[in-house]
């Protein structure tokens, strides 16, 4: 038996702390929660297609088949219901975003994710004079309620501790680390952001994408789908909703901006004539790459400090199957694939 820290609770962490406990691993997760971290502010949704080529994203079957199995496994060992199975109506901007829609459609990579039927409940309160059309297998996963349900669990179990890992306190060494008194095999960083704040990780291509979402309560709108019209519009019911997203790949400070606000409300209020009124807004920064893709793998010169994240926008779909291929890593030596190793940095 191996004994895991793993070093932050969003998504990539909860996850790889499951995967290594199915498999009979001993873990401690620790979390302060001090971070601005995509997973606090994250909608949570899933969409195994690119709307601007329209293609199917990559590894989108296998992780399709990975994420349901994975979240619908959990909700049933956590008694909570997070994991939301919904369609997304994309609105069409012009005739030829539907013509190419519909020649997209035939293709048999993405044919099957795209439906040829319009949305009743997007055409009868949105303004969509060239019409809309739904991508199927998409949904939502509420982030907060999944992430407290987990933390609640390894509090259960004792394995959860809510201090701060701070590299300065953690002393390595040829059998494993040691911190806080505590000795594991493995350290594994999944503190988004902060991945590239530890030596031998300094060259991860680590960028934070700051992201500003709005809660809004919108009276008398009911959809039975995630609207997309370049923002998109996530039902919670009750006449609840997020709506998002903004995107700054400039250093800016993780504040709520007037600018985002106002940018995020005209873009709906151009489709939707409706009273809005807006709840909370709320901001965070997800740890994306470059290339969009995942980062796996270890520290430079120091094989017991371990890394998984990079994961995005696409979290959701992507967490459940790389942190499977991960545990594969850690206790079979199962090889990397070369795409999301360290190494390509």
């Amino acid at each position: 038996m191996s004994k895991y820290l793993i070093v932050g609770q969003g998504l990539a962490g909860t996850l790889l702390a499951f995967s290594l406990l199915e498999k009979g691993e001993e873990v401690l997760v620790a979390d302060d929660y001090a971070h601005a971290s995509a997973s606090q502010v994250a909608a949570g949704m899933w969409n195994p297609v690119t709307f601007k080529r329209l293609a199917a994203s990559w590894l989108a079957e296998e992780m399709l088949e990975e994420m349901n199995a994975t979240f619908l496994q959990l909700e049933n060992k956590l008694q909570a219901n997070f994991f939301h199975q919904l369609p997304v109506a994309r609105i069409f901007n012009s005739i030829q975003d539907a013509n190419f829609w519909d020649e997209k459609s035939d293709h048999p990579e993405v044919g099957r994710y795209l439906s040829a039927r319009s949305n009743i409940s997007v055409q009868e309160n949105f303004d969509a004079p060239f019409g809309n059309s739904e991508v199927n297998e998409c949904g939502w996963l509420n982030v907060p309620l999944f992430r407290e349900a987990a933390k609640n669990y390894f509090i259960q179990q004792g394995i959860f501790s809510s201090e701060a890992v701070k590299e300065s306190e953690v002393e390595f060494h040829e059998q494993g680390a040691l911190w806080k008194n505590l000795e594991f095999d493995k350290i594994i960083l999944c503190t988004g952001i902060g991945l590239n704040q530890w030596e031998g990780l300094n060259d991860l291509d680590l960028i934070p994408n700051h992201g500003q979402v709005l809660d809004l309560n919108i009276e008398h709108l009911e959809v039975d789908a995630i609207v997309n019209f370049g923002q998109f519009l996530l039902p919670y019911g009750n006449g609840k909703f997020r709506l998002g997203a903004t995107y700054d790949w400039n250093e800016v400070d993780d504040v709520p901006t007037d600018e985002a606000r106002e940018l995020l409300l005209s873009e709906l209020n151009s489709r939707l004539n409706k009273d809005v009124v807006v709840e909370s807004q709320k901001t965070g920064y997800r740890p994306t790459t470059r290339d969009r893709r995942p980062i796996l793998g270890f520290a430079r010169g120091n094989e017991t400090l371990g890394v998984f994240g990079g994961l995005g926008s696409k979290g959701v779909l992507l967490a459940p199957y790389f942190a499977k291929l991960f545990t594969s890593v850690l206790m079979e030596g199962v090889a990397i694939p070369k795409e999301v190793n360290t190494s390509r940095f």
